[in-house]
């Protein structure tokens, strides 16, 4: 039976609100203050919380937050009178970022309730089924993963050299990275050139790793890659996973390994809000910093989507200084402009 936990300081209000969910066939539990709702909810776990924003002590819309980070598939309904907090899409909002299944305007009557309790085992639903597909495509691709590196030690074993089989791999599967790997590599190799890099087996790795710094795009689930819309916020978390999965597949190789590390972090930003790790400055490696520049040009300027046309050479540079040093290095930025202002 779906559980109701109603939050309010007013007992005829609650009162009322534990009998209209009685009656909807739902069972309820009563709270009065958001204390009193956050030791019941360490007791059990509840599908729907409906809220009243101005409560004594810790207000309707802290117990709220708390909910979503300690119980994020509880469906949240705030009740309250001030219909400013109605105006959700303004960054002012104190609920422009918070997942709130439905709003109820005080006074309210029984069937405008019914209808929020229905929008919010709607949401409870959706958000359920959400995770489920996460977790698939989580398998899925962790699956792939083991795939690749099993296919690559079969081909290995059988005369095959380890760059061949995985390149074929990535052919095979995400044909479309080939060709902006390519560019990648290029416009890489030309920055470090311009950044003094000479050392030979430096540039070795770094023309390797920019050449390879997709290839765990060969283990996303399909349902991913050939999505023609924009992915979801779970998508992406699931498809930011690249990194690791190619990161995976070149440590568990003999010759591709020492590019591993550098194709992890190739997603690192500079100010130290990237991922996978979060690295900062100087701990990101050098060679991912210049691997991150030219791919996010080249993902500008030639890489079409449908819902994300290319944008031109300029536009794309007016990108990278305005990012520079959120996500990018300033000094990689500086030497990519100086060499794309010589060609």
């Amino acid at each position: 039976m779906t559980s109701v936990l109603i939050v309010d300081d007013e007992p005829a209000v609650r009162d009322i609100m534990a009998r209209w969910v009685a009656s909807l066939g739902l069972q309820p539990k009563t709270a009065a203050t958001a204390d009193e709702a956050l030791a019941t909810l360490r007791t059990r776990h509840y599908d729907l919380a409906v809220i009243d924003v101005m409560m004594p002590g810790r207000d309707g819309l802290w117990l709220a937050s708390q909910l979503q980070r300690d119980h994020p598939h509880t469906a949240v309904i705030i009740a309250t009178a001030d219909t400013n907090l109605l105006d959700s899409d303004s960054q002012n909002s104190p609920v422009a970022d918070r997942p709130i299944a439905d709003f109820l305007v005080k006074p309210f009557q029984r069937d405008r309730f019914a209808l929020a309790v229905d929008r919010g085992r709607q949401w409870r639903k959706q958000t359920l089924e959400e995770l489920q597909w996460h977790a698939r495509l989580a398998l899925e691709l962790r699956d792939r993963t083991h795939e690749i590196c099993s296919i690559i030690r079969e081909r290995s074993a059988a005369g095959i050299a380890e760059l061949d089989a995985l390149m074929e791999i990535t052919f095979e599967r995400v044909p479309e990275t080939m060709a902006h790997s390519d560019r990648v590599a290029r416009y890489a190799d030309s920055v470090a050139r311009e950044l003094r890099i000479e050392h030979a087996p430096a540039l070795d790795i770094l023309d390797l790793a920019a050449r390879l710094h997709d290839v765990g795009k060969a283990a996303m689930p399909e349902a991913l890659i050939t999505k023609p819309s924009p992915l979801t916020v779970g998508e992406s978390a699931i498809m930011r996973r690249h990194v690791d999965a190619g990161a995976e597949i070149l440590a568990s190789t003999e010759t591709l390994a020492d590019a591993a590390p550098i194709v992890h972090a190739s997603h690192e930003w500079f100010g130290g809000t990237g991922y996978p790790r979060k690295l900062a400055g100087s701990a990101i490696p050098l060679a991912s910093r210049i691997i991150a520049v030219a791919d996010a040009y080249d993902a500008m300027t030639h890489v079409s989507r449908r819902y994300r046309p290319p944008v031109s050479p300029d536009a794309a540079l007016e990108e990278l200084v305005r990012h520079a040093p959120q996500q990018f290095d300033p000094y990689v930025c500086k030497a990519f402009i100086s060499v794309l202002g010589r060609h």
